[in-house]
């Protein structure tokens, strides 16, 4: 190992000490997104809804709806939108710079060629980044947009909803085009027992606000 390390050039101990940090920060950050843990940039950027037990009608016509995945036209949906410069773009831009700067070096390319097209890798990869952040979250955006649909109809209690904004009832929302089971409070002060009619009123968050039909 010594060995290794000492037929390395500088640059290339520099570019491996940038490069096994980076690696490992981001695959750290891979995991904690999978398993649920943040939401994309330390939830300063946008805080997603859990709409995952909704499945409302989809319109005819949802791509004028849907975001442009075409990275493309990134420049055109306005770059002023995009964060560039955030923790995940930040980490994935030196990952990608060092590793590919390593690769090149060993191909015996000049080292200041090697470094200008790893640094264009690099900033490649931290605007993929930001262009995903970024409609994740507009699909997030979306699903809010959609929860917010079912203000206005009934539903039936699945769970006692409790008094005063107590955490803990459900609903069920039932119709030709749509079925869900949402989490639900109620402002009243007294509980709604399951199996009663209730009007959903308000959304906040993934939570409906309901009220009891008289």
């Amino acid at each position: 190992m010594n060995a290794w390390w000492e037929a390395l050039s500088i640059l290339q101990k520099i570019l491996y000490c940038i490069a096994i940090p980076a690696t490992l920060i981001l695959i750290l950050q891979t995991v904690m997104v999978v398993m649920g843990f943040g939401d994309g940039d330390g939830g300063a950027d946008f805080n997603p809804s859990d709409t995952s037990g909704l499945d409302l009608d989809v319109p005819e016509d949802i791509s004028a709806d849907m975001p442009d995945t075409d990275f493309g036209d990134g420049i055109s949906d306005g770059l002023g939108s995009l964060k560039l410069f955030t923790m995940q773009g930040i980490v994935a831009f030196f990952a990608t710079f060092s590793w590919v700067s390593l690769v090149l070096v060993k191909t015996k390319m000049p080292d200041a060629l090697a470094l200008l097209f790893s640094f264009v890798c690099g900033v490649v990869m931290m605007y993929v980044v930001a262009k995903l952040l970024w409609l994740s979250a507009r699909l997030a955006e979306n699903g809010t947009f959609r929860l917010k649909s079912v203000i206005g109809e009934a539903a039936q209690v699945y769970v006692t909803i409790l008094p005063s904004g107590e955490n803990g009832g459900k609903v069920t929302l039932k119709s030709s085009s749509r079925f869900a089971e949402l989490d639900a409070i109620t402002e009243g002060t007294e509980a709604i027992p399951t199996g009663s009619t209730v009007r959903i009123v308000d959304v906040r968050g993934d939570v409906v606000v309901v009220e009891k039909e008289i």
